[in-house]
């Protein structure tokens, strides 16, 4: 079996060391980047399975070396950093990462989300190509063209509607609470999660047409809502 190769890049020469011994113990083909410039030239060289990724890097932060990545491939990307707080994950994600991991944190815990994450992805070729279409078991999601298809019917999606699955889809596994969703898909500084319920619960309705019955998003309860994960 090919290795899979995992970016890690730390501008923290011995944290990214540590992080890349471990994962190569792991059966991981590691490669390292120590700044935001390098990190772009060595994403498009090497082609990574995985991106692990700093937010605060020298020459060019990781939010935007995420977002830039994010308009030519859909590789799994996993931020790492010392910003916690709420709005930092909220900035990463809507960014395009897929996971946020807080320092500190264990090394067990970082093999455990990098092996979640791939096979989420469940990509054959972990190549960098630019994806623009979502695929899960009856369900089709068209970024470019806003479009979503039910078992091969194009689904009478409002605009909000369609990009609240979108935030829940790209992020399978991952719960987000009415607070995050209202916030990346309206924009606005007045939180009302009576307007995300509802959106939600329209949503729900439409998908539960599909032929398998499938619950594609589920309440997560103290938390919020997530795109399921396990269909």
């Amino acid at each position: 079996m090919v290795e899979q190769k995992i970016l890690i890049i730390e501008d923290d020469k011995d944290i990214s060391e540590i992080i890349a011994v471990y994962l190569s113990k792991n059966g991981f083909d590691c490669r390292q980047a120590f700044d935001g410039n390098e990190a772009l030239h060595m994403a498009r060289e090497v082609e990574p399975s995985l991106l692990i990724l700093d937010v605060q890097l020298p020459g060019r932060d990781g939010v935007d070396i995420c977002q830039v990545l994010r308009q030519e491939t859909d590789i799994p990307i996993l931020f790492l950093s010392c910003l916690g707080e709420e709005q930092d994950k909220i900035r990463g994600l809507d960014a395009g990462g897929d996971d946020y991991i807080t320092k500190p944190f264990s090394l067990a815990e970082l093999l455990a989300r990098v092996n979640a994450a791939l096979r989420r992805s469940g990509l054959p070729d972990t190549s960098v190509t630019r994806k623009q279409v979502l695929e899960f078991p009856g369900l089709k999601i068209n970024l470019a063209e806003s479009l979503a298809f039910l078992d091969g019917r194009a689904l009478d999606l409002t605009q909000l509607e369609f990009q609240v699955l979108v935030r829940l889809a790209r992020n399978p596994g991952w719960p987000f609470t009415s607070e995050q969703l209202f916030s990346l898909v309206w924009g606005e500084k007045t939180i009302d999660t009576r307007t995300v319920a509802v959106h939600i619960n329209r949503l729900r309705k439409k998908l539960e047409q599909s032929e398998g019955k499938r619950e594609y998003i589920l309440t997560v309860w103290g938390k919020g809502y997530k795109f399921n994960n396990q269909l």
